[in-house]
Order: C-alpha cells, then sequence, then structure tokens
C-alpha cells in the first residue's frame, strides 16, 4: 500500500535524519572549532550516514515511493556536505583547508616516474 501523501512522508524521513546526525555528531559549531579533517568526527558522521541512509531505505521501502527515498536523500546528503565542509574549516584562519598530506592514501602507491 503507497503512501497516502509521499511528500509529507517524506518530509518526516528528512526530519528523522536531521535527528539522527544530531545524535551522532556533535553541532556544526563545535565541529568548526575541532582542528580541519578530525578523524574521529569523520567517523562519527560515517556512522551517522550509515544509520540515517538504513532508516531512509526502510521507509521508502515500506511507503514503495520514490519521493520519500528523494526527499530523505536529499536531506542526508545537504546534512553530510554541510558536515564536511565544516570538518575542513581550520579554526584559526576560517576557511577552508586543502586536505593533509596524511589524509592521502598510501594503501597501494604508485610507483615514481619522475626520477
Amino acid at each position: 500500500m503507497a503512501a497516502r501523501n509521499p511528500l509529507i512522508l517524506g518530509v518526516m524521513v528528512g526530519a528523522v535524519d536531521v535527528l539522527i546526525f544530531q545524535h551522532f555528531v556533535p553541532s556544526h559549531a563545535d565541529v568548526r572549532r575541532a582542528e580541519p579533517y578530525n578523524n574521529d568526527l569523520e567517523a562519527s558522521e560515517r556512522k551517522a550516514l550509515y544509520a540515517a541512509t538504513v532508516f531512509t531505505l526502510i521507509v521508502a521501502g515500506f511507503a514503495r515511493s520514490a519521493e520519500v527515498f528523494a526527499v530523505g536523500g536529499i536531506t542526508i546528503l545537504a546534512i553530510d556536505f554541510t558536515l564536511k565542509h565544516a570538518n575542513a574549516i581550520n579554526p584559526n584562519t576560517g576557511k577552508v583547508e586543502t586536505a593533509k598530506e596524511s589524509a592521502v592514501s598510501t594503501a597501494f602507491p604508485l610507483p615514481d616516474y619522475g626520477a
């Protein structure tokens, strides 16, 4: 049975997604005060992302509605983008800092062909 008004259900799913992110991740102001590219913040953000995605998929599946999935998904993308942006800001300068060298994966290094 499809939802009678999928847009209202989608907005409610988006609101629950916001609450899930508030449960797992500190506020954006606190994230901006931390050092850029904080691994603990990224780990908690990932947990919130997984939980919100699973919740959205389950509700959209039960409702059999693409609108619920779209509204919930757009909400998740917006929150995740703003958190990643806040985590990249240097608290001393107030500007986005480029990724640190340690953030680059060295699991499969390529050979240096420049020498």
